[in-house]
């Protein structure tokens, strides 16, 4: 695929995925104007976190660990054979999932405490009846996670891309349709949206040939193979989604609203994160993939290095942007119903502290992805243990003093240096990567960034106006021009790239 191509099909991705989070948006709008920040929002919060903290360690595992390897059977062996070892690789993550499902069931009130340490009396009763309900999740959630693998090894990245459309629906209807609802109507919307994401996928499968059989098999070497990779994957995936969990289970010994203001801030930063660094990573990786299994080890740095460059192009200027406007977004997306000023105050605290982070958690995403993909799983194992002790440790000390800030400020700082650590890691297996040119690049872009947010602040202390969504797009749109510019005198040429792309985009 050309640099166009992928440039192309990376901005179509985007597009789509802006739509689909948008929803993402409305449906925690409506939670937070229905529910705002109390016991239920605090309980729905902890009950979803479980499964999908299970799902964020086997599901991570999944894309990349099954995918490389799905990439390695299509290149060698054809779909056929591809088909065939991922119809037994899903028979025996089926055979687990309701294993862990059961377990999950009985023991929900063992389970509970350790993700809401601060929760007793009702609140815990609440939640713990709640997560018996979730965790039906974990029967779509990783079955979900191999079908978007397979279709995107067959460069089909549209439906992945959409799945929060699918996810998001039937919380929207449930809330705007029924007049008389709860957080347990919420919750039972919350399962039929995964169970949706799954089945939306079997029409695009069936049309690249794909038909699942169930077909138990652990002797097969390929299946092997993915579980030797995946076992030091779900160590350090497990790390990386473990700073979610002490995020909120230190939150929840804090302010009644604390758990539920880093859930909303959490979920604009992912939104942010997910718009850029995923639609990217949705075209490259499996790229990525195909040119490791080739041996193509020139296309192979480009795709990481163009990778890299376009997502902090749009990351860092993003995060200084949003941090200056950063309780008029809060506002504008949140404050209405039962969420009040407290709420806005509370939930601008973390969502602060996250946006810090927020170029590094693509940055991360995006180093992981290409060490998984060349199979350096003990790389990214190490980093995550590394990662999630410095956050437990900066966790405990700065929520004392900062409180949900600190938390915040915690995972940001985590994120900051496992990057650092993994970029080094990727330079010391790909001798020829050169580091010195993407520091220098990530220099530059920060220059022009911070240039842009010096001139807004100046702007907002000059033009002393109210701030609304239109003011903020207008600085947007102006802001977005002069940093064009400042990106072309600072020879940041991968700007141009995709300008270009842009027009003829605009053109079709």
């Amino acid at each position: 695929m050309s640099k166009s191509k992928i440039l192309r099909s990376t901005l179509i991705i985007m597009v789509v995925s802006v739509f689909s989070r948008s929803l993402g948006f409305i449906r925690d709008l409506l939670i937070a104007a229905n529910f705002g920040t109390g016991i239920n929002t605090d309980s729905y919060n902890i009950a979803v976190t479980i499964p999908e903290t299970l799902f964020m360690v086997i599901g991570l595992a999944i894309s990349t660990s099954f995918l490389p390897v799905l990439s390695e059977q299509l290149i060698k062996n054809g779909k056929e054979e591809m088909y065939n070892f991922a119809n037994r690789f899903i028979t025996l993550l089926l055979i687990i999932s309701v294993g862990v499902f059961v377990l999950a069931i009985i023991f929900a009130e063992q389970i509970v405490p350790i993700f809401a340490r601060g929760f007793s009396g009702q609140k815990l009763v609440l939640t713990i009846f709640l997560t018996r309900i979730t965790v039906f999740n974990l029967l779509f959630l990783a079955v979900n996670a191999c079908f978007s693998a397979m279709l995107q090894v067959n460069e089909d990245f549209i439906v992945p891309s959409i799945l929060g459309l699918f996810f998001n629906t039937p919380i929207i209807l449930y809330l705007l349709l029924f007049h008389s609802y709860s957080i347990i109507g919420l919750t039972i919307a919350n399962v039929a949206g995964n169970l949706i994401r799954v089945l939306v996928q079997i029409p695009p499968l069936i049309k690249h040939g794909y038909k699942f059989k169930l077909n138990f098999n652990l002797k097969d070497p390929r299946v092997k193979k993915v579980l030797i990779l995946i076992i030091p994957v779900i160590i350090g995936a497990g790390a990386n989604s473990l700073n979610v969990v002490v995020d909120k289970t230190i939150a929840s010994s804090l302010k009644t609203g604390s758990v539920s203001a880093l859930d909303f801030a959490q979920k604009l930063v992912v939104f942010l994160n997910t718009i850029i660094t995923s639609s990217i990573l949705t075209v490259t990786y499996p790229l990525i993939a195909n040119k490791r299994n080739s041996g193509d080890s020139q296309a192979l740095i480009e795709y990481i290095k163009k990778t890299i460059i376009y997502t902090l192009l749009l990351l860092i200027p993003i995060s200084i942007g949003a941090i200056i406007f950063s309780q008029d977004i809060i506002k504008i997306v949140y404050m209405r119903g039962a969420f009040t000023q407290d709420s806005v105050d509370l939930t601008t605290l973390a969502f602060i502290g996250y946006l810090i982070g927020l170029a590094f958690y693509g940055l991360r995403d995006i180093l992981n992805s290409a060490l998984f993909a060349m199979n350096k799983t003990v790389d990214t194992t190490v980093n995550g243990i590394i990662g999630v002790t410095i956050n437990i440790i900066l966790n405990l000390s700065l929520s004392k003093i900062f409180g949900i800030l600190g938390i915040a400020i915690a995972t940001s700082s985590s994120l900051i240096i496992t990057s650092v650590l993994l970029l080094f890691n990727l330079k010391r297996v790909i001798n020829e990567f050169n580091l010195r040119l993407i520091f220098f690049k990530i220099l530059k872009i920060i220059c022009a960034s911070v240039i842009i947010g010096l001139l807004i602040v100046i702007f907002n202390n000059l033009v002393r106006i109210e701030i609304n969504l239109g003011i903020i797009l207008i600085v947007t749109g102006l802001a977005a021009i002069i940093y064009y510019f400042l990106c072309l005198l600072f020879r940041i040429n991968e700007i141009k790239e995709i300008t270009s792309i842009l027009r003829k985009f605009g053109r079709c």
